[in-house]
């Protein structure tokens, strides 16, 4: 059997198909495709069994890869794998014709139980079409995310990193100087700044090499150069846009990542006054098993 991941990071198709190999099905052919057009030209030519697709991409989002082969009369079972996974993108998948929608992070049991109706020979389970629940029985709108606790962040750390991590009280992160801080903005479904995330440099070194699967001397050759390579930057942003499912709960706006600003970056003076603010925020020193310790603040707006 083979099985089609389609994400524009070369990183997140990696975790994707570790995920995959995590889950039991390494006997499974992968193949590989960078947006939603080289991913339709893929299942014309490689007949896959399974589509694994991440939502927002250059050139052709997965959704509109959907759209396409269905549109042809392509009927290969198709999955988002995505950062988002709001009950309206669900419904919108659903409708496409989507099996199921799994948002980031995920964990081998999660692909197990999306993936088995088809790859193992079940009945498929549509899991992205499950209704929504009625006005009246659903939470009570927040008008701001709350932060994450320290054990949501580490729980989700780990299952990104593939690794032991460990969170503690720790001390705001400078968002000026040399060598840096990297920086996301979070912004909810009206484009309104809602929090801000920020790495200190050592932990963007350490995040960007092991979500990388890079060895620790690739992140401990950053710090003693103070600057980071093109994949560790690449490589940290990708871990800021994930954390937006930590800000994603029930009854709060749905946060995505805006921007995201690599150490040395010019930040935009706004930015600057959030991420230094006072309010509603939290900073912690976060250690990766084999790579090293470094900071973490969370801003919410």
């Amino acid at each position: 059997m083979k099985a089609l991941v389609v994400d524009d990071s070369r990183v997140m198709r990696q975790i994707v198909i570790r995920t995959l190999r995590q889950a039991g099905y390494d006997w499974v052919d992968v193949v590989q495709a960078e947006n939603g057009r080289e991913g339709f030209e893929a299942v014309r030519a490689e007949n896959p069994d399974i589509v694994l697709s991440d939502w927002n991409m250059p050139e052709a989002s997965g959704y509109e890869m959907l759209q396409n082969l269905r549109g042809s009369g392509l009927d290969v079972p198709f999955g988002f794998v995505t950062s988002e996974g709001s009950e309206e993108m669900r419904e919108k998948a659903a409708a496409a014709g989507a099996l199921f929608l799994i948002a980031k992070p995920f964990t081998p049991e999660v692909f197990a139980e999306a993936l088995s109706p088809v790859l193992d020979g079940g009945a498929v389970r549509a899991a992205a079409a499950s209704p929504a629940a009625p006005a009246a029985e659903r939470a009570v709108t927040m008008d701001r995310s709350p932060l994450p606790s320290n054990l949501a962040i580490r729980n989700l750390l780990s299952d990104l990193l593939g690794r032991e991590v460990e969170v503690s009280p720790g001390t705001p992160c400078s968002v000026g100087g040399e060598p840096g801080s990297a920086v996301g903005l979070y912004v909810d479904d009206r484009l309104r700044s809602a929090a801000v995330a920020v790495f200190d440099f050592a932990l963007a070194a350490h995040a960007g090499a092991s979500i990388g699967l890079l060895p620790p001397g690739a992140s401990e050759a950053a710090i003693e150069d103070g600057e980071l390579s093109e994949a560790l930057r690449v490589n940290a942003n990708e871990v800021l846009n994930i954390m937006a499912s930590l800000f994603n709960v029930e009854g709060a706006p749905h946060l995505k990542l805006h921007a995201a600003y690599a150490p040395g970056e010019v930040l935009r003076p706004d930015v600057t006054q959030w991420a230094t603010s006072t309010g509603s925020r939290l900073d912690l020193t976060v250690e990766v098993a084999r790579y090293g310790k470094g900071k973490l603040s969370i801003v919410t707006l």
